[in-house]
């Protein structure tokens, strides 16, 4: 993956509705890189609490999947409802016209379902409205990590704490907790075979958090998973003094595992985080905790 200056790139909402005053900036940021964005038919549209039909917001990103100018797409905004378009994407098209979708939060669920259908990566970690609403640009872990990958260099991040010790190789999958978990039980939930997880929520109840993590666990090829990557876990309070925190609900996810993991790694909803590169190979050491793109 290398996205030249001077490339054109798509501009989708495929979660929850914008306005141009919402991407100004962002729009600003990618024309400094170097980047001609290209927004969609569908970007401004609204329909419920989305951005438009799930039809309509998968027929902008399969416009450019099929244009070959177009050499990656970009995501407005996270929110709700990315997982409504997955049915509506021809995933043959996308395979045959790989590039990657860049978000963040809601994207989790239609940059995994492209995983599962074709293998393509997707960078999860920048937005083009979320990133910039403080009147700001980035933070510098998102601006570099996000020109590393966008120049087709390999990726070397530090963060977090160490829970189980060791290194492993595999492939990165994940991303906002609740959104990867709404995936399990259908065709767009990619194999955990030799993954290592990418897990972070916002604003979710610790419990409903511990919850989810049991469903993942739960599924039959969940013992084949080589690592773990807790990320930040944003405003998610504690119903009950008795359901823990989050790193007691890690601690207990991860009680009888003998892989490594890590915990507070700089990835979620918080201002500094890296870009990430799921479906991509990837090794951890967390005894060091670092992550290495292979």
């Amino acid at each position: 993956m290398k996205i030249l200056p001077g490339s054109k790139v798509g501009i989708v909402s495929p979660s929850k509705p914008v306005t141009p005053e919402n991407i100004s900036r962002g729009l600003a940021y990618l024309r400094s890189l170097g980047y001609e964005p290209v927004l969609g038919r569908h970007v401004f549209d609204r329909y419920r609490y989305m951005a438009g039909t799930p039809q309509d917001r998968a027929e902008d990103l399969m416009t450019f999947y099929r244009n070959p100018e177009i050499k990656a797409i970009f995501s407005t905004a996270g929110g709700d409802g990315s997982q409504m378009v997955a049915p509506f994407l021809d995933y043959k098209i996308i395979k045959e016209n790989p590039k990657p979708l860049i978000g963040f939060s809601d994207t989790t669920a239609i940059q995994n379902a492209i995983i599962a259908q074709t293998g393509t990566p997707q960078l999860s970690g920048f937005l083009l409205s979320y990133d910039f609403t403080d009147g700001e640009n980035p933070a510098p872990e998102i601006d570099i990590s996000l020109k590393t990958l966008l120049a087709g260099k390999k990726l070397k991040a530090t963060g977090g704490q160490t829970v189980i010790g060791g290194q492993a190789e595999g492939i990165l999958l994940g991303g906002c907790l609740s959104l990867f978990r709404s995936l399990c039980g259908t065709p767009y939930f990619p194999s955990l075979k030799n993954a290592i997880l990418l897990i972070e929520d916002v604003e979710e109840k610790t419990y409903k958090l511990d919850l989810m993590l049991e469903q993942l666990r739960q599924n039959p090829v969940f013992s084949d998973i080589k690592g773990i990557i807790f990320g930040d876990f944003d405003n998610c309070e504690i119903r009950k003094p008795e359901d823990g925190d989050t790193d007691e609900i890690i601690n207990y996810f991860t009680r009888e595992m003998n892989i490594p993991v890590i915990r507070r790694f700089p990835y979620g909803h918080q201002k500094s985080r890296y870009v990430l590169p799921l479906g991509s190979p990837i090794r951890i050491n967390a005894n060091k905790c670092t992550l290495e793109q292979l």
